[in-house]
């Protein structure tokens, strides 16, 4: 457990360092402390409006520089050799995997929990009411965001960093819209198209049950069940998900 926490605050320095999250972060920012300029031209939508765009701003940036840091977490690990390094001292490759992993979520979270304490200061500046959804839509992108993370090391042991990312976020786009491809396939007469519908269903990371911004733009109420239930089988997904990085990063041949 000691080895995998050193590899994990190892990466959140190194991704603290890297220019892109500062760069993504200050970005963030600046756009959430905009949306006042953009708010004077949705008067009386004026709740909807700021949840709304400062959810979608989060989720975006945080989505995509998941997508960067996690599709190539591994393979630059092994292209700049520095992995004969990591693994000549007492430290399993799963927990290498692990540790670089847990590392990027780190900073994810982190960057995730500056950007909601501006974003709910905004909030209170504009005198718009925080309810529970907004937080069950913080949490389910946190969750999100740690399936990412794992499907990035799943792609990234075993491919290149471009063709990590380009499959990392087709899974997103597929993922977001699992529930409405389950329902078109069992709409079909062919029981073949039905049964694959399903096991794509089930295999493909159902993330659209962890997207609550439009409940929380509309200040629809969400069960916290619901919510748990949700951030289980994300977590669930995840845990599945490193299992099969490991297996396939304790197969390559790095001579």
């Amino acid at each position: 457990m000691r080895e995998v926490l050193i590899i994990a605050l190892t990466g959140f320095t190194e991704a603290r360092r890297n220019q892109v999250t500062v760069l993504i972060a200050a970005f963030t920012l600046l756009l959430i402390l905009s949306t006042s300029v953009i708010l004077n031209l949705a008067i009386f939508t004026l709740d909807r409006v700021a949840t709304d765009f400062g959810l979608g701003v989060m989720s975006l940036l945080l989505v995509g520089l998941a997508i960067f840091l996690s599709s190539g977490q591994l393979t630059k690990e092994i292209e700049r050799r520095t992995i004969f390094l990591v693994l000549s001292r007492p430290v399993s490759r799963a927990q290498f995997v692990v540790g670089r992993t847990f590392g990027t979520v780190l900073t994810l979270w982190v960057l995730q929990a500056i950007m909601s304490v501006v974003f709910l200061i905004q909030l209170n500046v504009l005198h718009i009411d925080m309810t529970m959804t907004l937080g069950a839509a913080l949490v389910g992108l946190s969750v999100e965001l740690v399936v990412l993370c794992a499907i990035g090391a799943v792609l990234s042991s075993s491919s290149g960093p471009i063709v990590a990312s380009s499959a990392t976020v087709g899974l997103y786009l597929i993922g977001h819209g699992a529930g409405d491809l389950y329902a078109i396939a069992q709409r079909s007469k062919s029981e073949l198209i039905r049964v694959v519908g399903k096991g794509l269903y089930w295999l493909i990371p159902q993330l659209d049950r962890l997207d609550y911004k439009l409940q929380a733009s509309y200040g629809i109420p969400v069960a916290w069940s619901d919510v748990a239930v949700s951030s289980a089988y994300g977590f669930g997904y995840a845990i599945v998900a490193m299992v099969a990085a490991i297996v396939i990063f304790e197969r390559i041949d790095f001579k």
